[in-house]
């Protein structure tokens, strides 16, 4: 399909082309034929935690450490089909170890460690795991709190366990009896609690058991249970296959050219399918290098700094982190050489539409942005930008082997050619872990899924439009879709990181809005409003509260949304009032997913007033007035 023909209609199935065969039985199986045909390429690079210098593993040595481990968690009586409870921030120990469980049927189920014990604990007892792995002691901690004697075994990646646990055993120690001379790789970290080799008949033994089980794997076969975000809810179980990872791959594989010589600079958790599915496995797919990011997503001047070192191919990242990068590269001509070096060959984005101003930016700059459509149901990619498909806000189209329909919802967005996004394919899931009558509710019986989200065809693919329980009616009777509003305010100015816009029930539309710390820094610097620094000291850094505050933010921001409400042909679909918060949205108090997406009861509870005021327009030092009186919004 191309952008040149017309759009698709109302419940009309659009399908991407053929998915072609695959050789690839199992996840085990790819990365064994990978070192087979790559060698001592390099796959891994990481920072070792204690001296900060990088370090390697090369295809070769991931295959050998898969192996090892697997071996180890055979001995310790994991078998096909167990679920494995993974509670550990993203490094080279939680990789090797989950390519070890997927590699002897065991299900990897990696949940956010910084989620509250009450959902550690729902996800866990909802797995139904009998083993767990630990980052670290922390981890080891908050598995002892949550687990109530349910786990059988843990397993401390940095292999220093608290001790008095008889259930606890260090990487190290569960790895050694089955290793060769010399670890891959030695730190101080695992260099305790080691234990004498098996002989040598011994440890052969055990290594071909696991080349067997991995052989006999098929794409069958469920390989990971990840959780929903629960944005709306409690997290969900979602299983995925063999054949819902590795189709989705071979299915990109067919949309976009990659190669061995491509470099990805990855920060993306790999509780959530983004990081893990998407990007982790296509790098491994194709023979790639995977550089473990260490700013996290969350250190802007750590991720610059690697960014140089590193020089990615290709970066994938969420809006939030775009718009401090671009923000920077504004003000800073060396963070944009940085930024733009010569190697990079395209950025990609997902989880949100990448504001307007974004996407401008490497556009001109003749780096092209790839977007992409999908959830933890579909494994998770629908729909992705090819070579030609680009235009900002546009997903794309179906990938190969996938079907979309979008089935219309009610009579309102039936006629602005909205409709529920459902989706059929090979990587879309088979059901909710252990929930029949969630299954029931999404799944129809020609394999569609129903995804909840709203979208509309475009000239150039699939377009999103929030959620269908996003949709509100205002006192009126009309209906808005909050997505569509809250993207068109993110669009308005690079300043904005966020937006929820409210309405149910009320007047007019609001929204609740939160700046770009380092956007409105550089803003706020280039207007000359900070004091400049003192040689040899460091540049005045105000807080989010401080900057809300200054009146030339709140101008420019009322004025750049007063015109983007003027985009809106309909009247009732413009913000009429927004108020700016003056803190961070925090994971911590449950206001975001750790996907980064709004909570919206929690930001609700949390700012009752601000929401009470905007509603009652009453007068507040933090709401903006995007409704005035007399000029082209009055009766528009």
């Amino acid at each position: 399909m191309t952008a040149e023909n017309p759009p698709p209609q109302l419940s009309e199935i659009v399908r991407g082309p053929a998915l072609a065969p695959f050789a690839e039985t199992s996840i085990g199986a790819m990365i064994a034929e990978r070192a087979k045909r790559l060698g001592n390429k390099e796959a891994l690079r990481f920072r070792a935690p204690t001296t900060g210098k990088w370090q390697s593993l090369s295809y070769a040595q991931v295959n050998e450490r898969r192996r090892t481990i697997a071996a180890g968690l055979l001995a310790q009586n994991l078998r096909k089909g167990d679920r494995v409870f993974l509670l550990s921030p993203n490094s080279a120990e939680m990789l090797l170890v989950e390519l070890a469980i997927l590699s002897i049927g065991a299900v990897s189920t990696p949940v956010y460690p910084e989620y509250p014990l009450e959902i550690l604990r729902h996800c866990l007892r909802d797995s139904g795991a009998r083993f767990a792995v630990a980052g670290s002691a922390a981890e080891q901690k908050k598995l002892a709190e949550i687990s109530a004697g349910a786990l059988e075994r843990i397993v401390v990646l940095d292999s220093q366990p608290h001790s008095g646990d008889s259930r606890v055993i260090s990487l190290t120690a569960l790895e050694r009896p089955f290793t060769t001379g010399e670890r891959p790789f030695v730190t101080a970290e695992n260099l305790i609690a080691r234990s004498d080799p098996l002989p040598l008949e011994a440890r052969e033994q055990a290594l071909e058991d696991v080349d067997a089980i991995c052989a006999d794997l098929r794409l069958e076969a469920r390989a990971f249970l990840l959780y929903t975000s629960g944005t709306t809810g409690r997290p969900k179980g979602v299983p995925l296959t063999h054949r819902n990872v590795l189709s989705q791959q071979a299915a990109i594989a067919q949309r976009w050219t990659l190669s061995p010589d491509d470099v990805f600079l990855a920060y993306l958790p790999w509780h959530h399918c983004f990081g893990a599915l998407f990007e982790r496995m296509m790098a491994l797919w194709h023979g790639a290098l995977l550089v473990l990011d260490d700013s996290r997503g969350r250190d802007l001047d750590k991720l610059l700094a690697n960014f140089a070192e590193v020089q990615p191919t290709l970066y994938m990242s969420v809006p939030r982190v775009y718009l401090g990068l671009v923000a920077r590269a504004e003000a800073d001509p060396k963070a944009r050489a940085i930024l733009l070096h010569p190697k990079l060959r395209f950025v990609f984005t997902a989880a949100a539409p990448l504001p307007e101003g974004c996407y401008r930016f490497f556009e001109t700059s003749n780096v092209p942005v790839h977007e992409g459509w999908g959830l933890t149901e579909t494994s998770p990619d629908a729909t992705l930008t090819g070579p030609g498909e680009r235009k900002a806000g546009a997903t794309g189209w179906p990938l190969p082997g996938t079907e979309l329909l979008l089935e219309p919802v009610d009579e309102g967005n039936q006629e602005a050619g909205f409709g529920e996004i459902l989706v059929r394919g090979p990587q879309v899931m088979s059901g909710y872990h252990g929930d029949v009558e969630a299954t029931r509710r999404v799944l129809r019986a020609d394999g569609f899924l129903r995804t909840g989200d709203l979208g509309v065809w475009t000239a150039h693919g699939l377009k999103i439009g929030g959620r269908v329980d996003g949709v509100f009616k205002l006192q009126n009777g009309e209906k808005v879709s909050s997505g569509e509003v809250e993207a068109r305010l993110l669009a308005a100015s690079t300043l904005l990181e966020q937006a929820m816009v409210l309405g149910p029930g009320q007047p007019f539309a609001t929204a609740l809005l939160w700046l770009n710390h380092a956007a409105a820094l550089a803003f706020a610097e280039e207007l000359g409003l900070l004091e400049k620094a003192a040689p040899g000291s460091q540049p005045t850094r105000l807080s989010l509260a401080e900057l809300s505050a200054l009146p030339e933010i709140r101008r420019a921001l009322a004025e750049a949304l007063q015109a983007s409400n003027l985009l809106a042909a309909i009247p009732y679909e413009r913000a009429r009032r927004a108020a700016l918060i003056h803190e961070p949205l925090s994971i911590d108090r449950g206001e975001l997913t750790p996907t980064m997406k709004l909570v919206r009861s929690t930001v609700t509870e949390r700012h009752a007033p601000l929401v009470d005021a905007l509603r009652s327009e009453s007068s507040h030092a933090q709401i903006l007035e995007l409704h005035r009186k007399g000029d082209a919004f009055q009766n528009a």
